[in-house]
């Protein structure tokens, strides 16, 4: 009976181990792509987008919506490019994000990777 007990218990402990491991790794993740995200913001070069299609996920960040944004990117050097953003907007933004319409976004080269971030995305 103490056999079990204590199988009981070492299994218990490995469990939440790496139940806690997993979440450190997850927020560092997180906080690893916001300041990425921040970075392209704020050092990023400017470029205009045509929305092709704009897709509600089932997440909220603080009661904002997440998108999928599927862009056509025109780059200061008249080069087009087709991406999606899966990006954050502020509720109030929402009609300014329709099929259709040009936003600007902001692109930057990260690991021989062209990565985008939308402007006026919601940052938390």
């Amino acid at each position: 009976m103490a056999v079990i007990i204590w199988i009981i218990v070492i299994f218990s402990l490995c469990t939440t181990l790496l139940t806690i491991i997993m979440l450190v790794r997850g927020l560092r993740d997180r906080r690893e792509q916001n300041l990425q995200r921040k970075a392209i913001l704020e050092g990023g070069i400017s470029a205009q987008a045509v929305i092709n299609s704009i897709q509600q996920t089932n997440v909220q960040v603080d009661d904002q919506p997440e998108v999928l944004l599927d862009l056509t990117v025109t780059m200061q050097n008249d080069t087009i490019l087709h991406t999606v953003v899966k990006t954050v907007i502020p509720i109030i933004h929402i009609p300014a994000f329709q099929k259709g319409n040009v936003i600007e976004v902001k692109y930057m080269t990260i690991n021989n990777e062209q990565r985008f971030e939308v402007v006026d995305a919601y940052l938390p």
